[in-house]
């Protein structure tokens, strides 16, 4: 013990001397470890981190491969009929339980706790969700399946949630807690950990399955006066269940199959003529459903990419240790003169490398945690993605081969001349090498050659995401804000009467241009799509192309508002009311479909029900809907005050000056109406669409940084080990000026050591960088996986960088004064 006390108080007073040295190897050691912590820890959350319940390995997500015709749905593979939950739980086999889980709206819905009215994010859910999946209360209770059958007004609380709103209170329990307006009790806090089932959301709040308008299934109105539990032909819960104890996934789809195909068709009666029958199938809820489609390649090529900043990291290290340690190569040749063994010399350089390598750790978990806070900002991801255990051990696991490695490659220049080297050279020839040398080149070489990968990747995605973020949306996007709302309202006309008059509040705002609404949020990713009819039938299509037609609910000056260039025709009106002509507006893409080398005005379009039927009013231009990067398709547009809706509507605003600003007012009109009413997800319609880029924002973010990281790191390792060569040479330059070398050749000398590394580099990292661009070749947009430009500015980086680099050792090696060099000897 005495003997370690003692090699750490050494290695700190070795440290300390060379605090230019320490700090650099620090930094780079936070940097590399940190960046690499950070992007494992979101790969960890999002690809390999189990659901946090109980026995997760038995836990699956039940699908369909369709649901039957006739019927409205949420997901088509995802989402089923009450009744078909009602008859499954009911089985009892194969699955034990089979819970359900519904949003109680597609976004977040309005909440209040005291006075002020908010937004949360909650489910409705089966009660034996929190039993079934094995789900540990912090505090209070769960739910009953008597608290399901009853529709318990109770509500149990995420820890996050209670932790961000109610500073972990535990007077929280039995507090009232109103949704939608409906008052509620907090029973319980789930346990910490717990934010839910579904991808990318982090739920605040669960209840029991209620029936009641106020709290349907996704916040939508009922439909003829039917709610999810009471409408047979409306597929929008979603289902997980477990697998009960001895039945395998096989055993228990063959065992609920009938029951299930049979409870599909309730409200519908039998399968018509040539139906595709719907098939019940299982998947496994080890993680959570959809993130592998959305992330899974893309994180693993960053973390690819990130594992070759680790690389160079290390490398450079490494070099700096073999430098240092080379400068004290006579110290180490005295210590074993006097006796040290080399046991002493190893334990003495690995205690070196412990302390710097666990300095940089501190730092790098410091980093890791903050980069992962800013990845899952960026990328939308509300569910935590903090390190965790798993990422502590594999950041250890870097800590130790770090240690190891640093430890064991000084090892070698501290032994290599033996206690001899104290007597027979001079200070000026002890630290030159030729391997030791031609080992710092290729460490070098191979920095620039990862560099070059990194920077045509990342080079790839920056103009991948530059390409989204100037992609024309083809409306006037900047001066629009917009929001949603949710009113109480029990009857179509209340809901009209409603919004007419928050819209004529809203224009008679100060800075308000003009004002609109519709039903589905332009920039929100989701879609109203079926089939629709063109003058009364459904129509024939040429070359085998889709009949499915996009729809929206919109009010009157909608694309005005949205200044979406009306081609024929008009805009809707305030004239256009429940009691006129029913209206409609389409866009090119639907006037060339069904309307080919027509005037598509005045013909009539509606549902393929045949229950609404509209007159084609006006034409207007394509336009992004869902996201920048979709194509468009067929798209038609209703009357909000001609079709039956009572429920949430994002109010849309064209505003002078900044958007924003008129939120405070907006807020003030609406809580005129209803002081229970919040604005729900405010955001500029800019944004909104920027949102639907975050995954492609965070990849291009992140690919910018490493390669940026790795210009850093090898303009390091250039300066470091050319200096480090200069500093060797001091005599023979000193020796070349004085026998004629002119300054500029002295300068050449160190300039084509570091173009020939740089050639070397980029002519071996070109041929990885192609096969980098062949695999990102699906995260690409509007840029070839070839393409030139990348691929030269990366190169032409690389030789500025490496110029840049060797200017400050050339500039030194220029000015070395002869006779000093040659005194020194």
């Amino acid at each position: 013990m005495p003997a370690l006390f003692h090699n750490v108080r050494y290695a700190i007073r070795q440290l300390k001397k060379t605090p230019g040295f320490t700090v650099v190897c620090i930094l780079t050691l936070a940097l590399g470890i940190g960046a690499n912590t950070a992007v494992f820890s979101v790969m960890n959350a999002v690809l390999l981190r189990s659901l946090p319940v109980a026995d997760p390995a038995r836990v699956v997500y039940l699908r369909t491969s369709n649901p039957p015709l006739q019927t409205g749905t949420i997901d088509t593979t995802e989402t089923f009929s009450y009744p078909v939950y009602d008859a499954l739980r009911q089985q009892n086999r194969g699955l034990s339980p089979v819970m359900a889980y519904v949003p109680l709206s597609g976004s977040k819905v309005s909440v209040r706790y005291g006075a002020e009215p908010e937004q949360a994010e909650g489910d409705m859910v089966s009660g034996t969700f929190f039993s079934g999946l094995g789900v540990k209360l912090a505090y209070g209770r769960g739910f009953s399946a008597q608290d399901e059958s009853n529709h318990a007004p109770i509500a149990v609380i995420s820890y996050n949630y209670w932790t961000r709103r109610f500073a972990r209170n535990p007077d929280v329990l039995g507090a009232a807690f109103h949704v939608n307006g409906v008052p509620l009790t907090i029973v319980g806090v789930a346990a910490e950990g717990f934010e839910g089932v579904e991808a990318g959301g982090s739920t605040d709040f669960w209840i029991p399955l209620q029936s009641r308008a106020e709290l349907n299934a996704w916040g939508n109105p009922t439909e003829d006066g039917k709610l999810y539990d009471t409408n047979a032909t409306w597929w929008c819960l979603r289902l997980i269940g477990r697998l009960a104890p001895g039945v395998s996934e096989a055993q228990a789809v063959a065992q609920l199959q009938p029951a299930f195909q049979t409870a599909a068709y309730v409200g519908l009666g039998k399968p018509q003529a040539g139906e595709k029958i719907p098939i019940l199938s299982l998947e496994e809820a080890r993680s959570f459903p959809g993130y592998e489609e959305m992330y899974g390649k893309p994180l693993r090529i960053l973390m690819s990419m990130v594992g070759l900043v680790l690389l160079i990291a290390l490398s450079n290290v490494a070099m700096l240790l073999m430098a240092r340690n080379a400068t004290r190569q006579r110290e180490f040749s005295v210590r074993l003169a006097l006796g040290a063994g080399r046991r002493n010399l190893f334990r003495q350089l690995l205690t070196e490398s412990l302390l710097l390598v666990s300095a940089g750790a501190l730092l790098a978990w410091l980093f890791a945690n903050a980069a992962t806070r800013a990845l899952g900002a960026w990328a939308q991801i509300e569910s935590s993605l903090a390190p965790d255990n798993t990422a502590l051990i594999f950041t250890l696991g870097i800590l130790a081969v770090a240690t190891i490695l640093f430890g064991v490659v000084p090892l070698r220049i501290a032994l290599s001349a033996g206690p001899a080297l104290a007597l027979k050279t001079s200070s000026s020839t002890a630290n030159t090498d030729a391997g030791k040398s031609r080992a710092g080149k290729i460490i070098v070489a191979m920095q620039m050659t990862l560099c070059v990968v990194l920077l045509v990747g990342g080079g790839l995605l920056v103009r991948t995401l530059r390409n989204l973020q100037t992609t024309p949306l083809g409306m006037r996007i900047d001066g629009l804000v917009v929001f949603g709302v949710k009113p109480k309202v029990q009857s179509v006309p209340e809901g009209v009467a409603f919004y007419q008059e928050l819209m004529n509040k809203l224009r008679r705002l100060p800075g308000v241009e003009s004002v609109t609404i519709m039903e589905e949020r332009l920039g929100a990713g989701w879609s109203d799509n079926s089939d629709m009819t063109v003058d009364g039938k459904l129509p024939e299509v040429a070359n085998g192309e889709s009949r499915t037609v996009r729809s929206n609910v919109a009010g009157p000056d909608f694309f005005s508002t949205l200044g979406v260039p009306v081609l024929l025709g008009r805009d809707f009106a305030d004239s256009d009311i429940a009691s006129s002509p029913h209206v409609g507006i389409i866009n090119e893409q639907f006037a060339k479909r069904f309307f080919p080398h027509q005037n598509p005005l005045g013909h009539k379009i509606g549902t393929d029900n045949g229950q609404y039927q509209m007159t084609v009013v006006g034409v207007v231009k394509d336009h992004k809907y869902r996201s920048i990067d979709e194509e468009p398709i067929p798209m038609a547009w209703y009357m909000y005050a001609q079709i039956p809706m009572t429920g949430q509507m994002q109010v849309e605003l064209r505003v002078h000056g900044e958007p924003l600003a008129i939120l405070p007012s907006a807020r003030k009109a609406v809580q005129q109406m209803d002081p229970n009413l919040p604005l729900i997800q405010p955001i500029t319609q800019r944004a909104q669409y920027d949102l639907t880029i975050s995954r492609q924002l965070l990849f291009a973010r992140l690919a910018g940084f490493f390669g940026f990281l790795a210009v850093v790191l090898v303009a390091t390792g250039v300066y470091g080990t050319l200096a480090y060569r200069v500093s060797n040479r001091t005599m023979e330059i000193g020796v070349r000026i004085a026998v004629g070398a002119q300054r500029s050749e002295v300068v050449w000398l160190v300039l084509r050591e570091s173009l020939l590394l740089t050639a070397a580099g980029v002519a071996s990292g070109i041929p990885l960088s192609l096969l980098l661009g062949r695999a990102l070749t699906s995260s690409l947009y509007g840029v070839k996986p070839y393409d030139g430009v990348s691929y030269f500015v990366a190169a032409l980086g690389i030789v500025v960088v490496a110029i840049a680099a060797s200017a400050i050792p050339a500039r030194r090696a220029a000015s070395v004064d002869p006779l000093t060099a040659l005194r020194s000897e």
